[in-house]
């Protein structure tokens, strides 16, 4: 979490990638904690975090990932992941009218040790993203203020291309 120094106060996106972190501690995924903040005219609209489906058990709950099983990194196996992603969760309760022009925040949190994970979205979240007309994603990158990437929603890495030959 960033703060303040003195009496001063921290800049708006380290605000709101505070609540998309703050948000990730609700997380119920035993590999990585995400969480997600869409913003839009200066107003929070939706958070989200990852987790299993509303009703279904978490991987917290049963107290293993089959990600982690078979040691499956970012961007692998996510077809036997239980969890919905943050950026997921934030863009289903919101209408394409609400999303169009916002900006989403996104915050990773390793479990183990509680230290910040670089963001990233998936391609498949990349996708929800840019279909829904978000306008950039501002990824928390490390500790302090200032420590954040700001990437248009269109240049996401959407698909992963592979060579065929």
């Amino acid at each position: 979490m960033v703060k303040p120094e003195g009496l001063g106060r921290i800049s708006k996106v380290d605000a709101y990638l505070n609540c998309a972190e703050n948000f990730a501690y609700r997380s119920t995924c035993i590999k990585r904690k995400y969480g997600a903040v869409l913003v839009k005219d200066d107003a929070v609209i939706s958070t989200g975090y990852n987790g299993s489906p509303r009703g279904f058990e978490n991987c917290s709950d049963i107290g293993t990932c089959p990600r982690i099983k078979k040691n499956l990194h970012q961007g692998e196996g996510y077809g036997i992941c239980r969890a919905v992603h943050a950026e997921a969760n934030a863009l289903l309760n919101c209408s394409r009218e609400q999303t169009i022009g916002a900006d989403l925040y996104l915050a990773g949190i390793n479990p183990g040790d509680l230290s910040v994970h670089k963001a990233k979205p998936c391609p498949l979240c990349a996708r929800m993203i840019i279909q829904a007309g978000v306008r950039d994603v501002y990824l928390r990158t490390g500790d302090g203020p200032e420590h954040y990437e700001k990437i248009p929603a269109v240049e996401l890495e959407w698909y992963i291309q592979e060579d065929f030959n």
